[in-house]
């Protein structure tokens, strides 16, 4: 599941059940529907594009409880569109936890950059089948290669937010129902701090994933590194922040990437929230800097969200004769 701000304020709990294994059972969840709408130039003509309609379905079953040694345990896991996407079993003390899991927990593909809708991954697409056969090479939702597959994660709680480790032995496969042995699989580390500082209104985020090669002294099959750091502060009814991230994918050309980012959203009310977005990324080898630019407003029903998104982006993938592309998405999220 990608990492999305809700303009909701909570998704709600639905059911709550006593049990004598767990104290609390909840189940929530949340319908996403968008229509997207692009148009891009291309070198035959002016104009083109298309436009679509998609959904996703979220539903979340959690248990929490205490363990006769008085460790606390919680569970759950999260079905999109059906299927299991996040499963976690932690168990934790005052400061300490340990969590197994699947795209659960602290990692780098959040961000504390505030924005009111989709990241700019998403809204632009980061593969060439996302819009359109347009690809852009700004990867704000890489960091999630260790974070998304099974796992084993140990986090702190210090200097006002929380310290997180995390190794996946085999990024490959995502094992179902046994802990079988992939031997083509490559093994990845996340280490990270999200939290305050301490200081009231801040948001740091800083850390560093690696996607080991399998065979690191053959050329052109390094590690695959993210470094990433950012911050935000909240002054009320605005908050502004910035990060920037260093990728290198492992190969042996053109695989560094810097980008820049920077966005403010302004809470007009309790209801409606306007945001800007600006991003700016160098690849190495190219001749041009790749350039987005987004503005976006959300108004909050309650149980439901509306979120509209228009970006532009110019030499995707770092040429200056590259395809410029917009988008207009429009969002609704129903929360339950």
């Amino acid at each position: 599941m990608k990492n999305k701000l809700l303009l909701t304020t909570a998704i709600a709990s639905g059911m709550m059940i006593s049990t004598a294994a767990f104290s609390d059972v909840k189940i929530s969840g949340d319908i996403e529907q968008i229509y997207r709408s692009i148009s891009y130039s291309l070198a035959a003509q002016d104009k083109n594009g298309g436009a679509g309609l998609g959904a996703e379905t979220n539903i979340a079953i959690t248990y929490t409880g205490q363990l006769t040694n008085g460790l606390k345990v919680a569970a759950g896991s999260v079905l999109e569109d059906g299927t299991a996407d996040t499963e976690f079993l932690t168990i934790s003390g005052e400061m300490i936890s340990v969590t197994f899991g699947q795209d659960a927990g602290n990692n780098l593909s959040s961000t504390v950059v505030p924005h009111v809708s989709d990241q700019d991954g998403t809204l632009f697409g980061t593969t060439a089948t996302n819009n359109g056969g347009t690809a852009v090479s700004f990867l704000n939702q890489y960091g999630g290669v260790a974070h998304n597959t099974r796992h084993v994660s140990l986090d702190a709680k210090a200097a006002g937010g929380t310290f997180t480790a995390r190794y996946s032995p085999s990024t490959d496969t995502n094992r179902t129902s046994d802990s079988g042995i992939d031997t083509t699989g490559k093994s990845a580390t996340e280490i990270l701090y999200a939290g305050s500082l301490g200081v009231a209104g801040l948001n740091v985020q800083v850390g560093q994933q690696i996607d080991y090669a399998k065979n690191s002294n053959v050329a052109g099959s390094d590690d695959a590194k993210l470094t990433k750091i950012g911050a935000s502060y909240n002054f009320g009814q605005i908050t502004v922040g910035a990060d920037q991230q260093s990728y290198d994918d492992g190969s042996s050309s053109n695989s560094d990437t810097k980008s820049t980012r920077f966005a403010a959203v302004f809470a007009v009310n309790d209801q409606i929230k306007i945001g800007a977005r600006y991003t700016k990324t160098d690849i190495d080898g190219t001749t041009a800097d790749e350039k987005l630019k987004t503005i976006e407003i959300g108004y909050n029903l309650g149980g439901l969200g509306i979120e509209l998104s228009y970006g532009q982006g110019e030499n995707l993938g770092g040429s200056s004769t590259a395809t410029d592309i917009d988008v207009v998405q429009l969002r609704t999220r129903q929360a339950f």
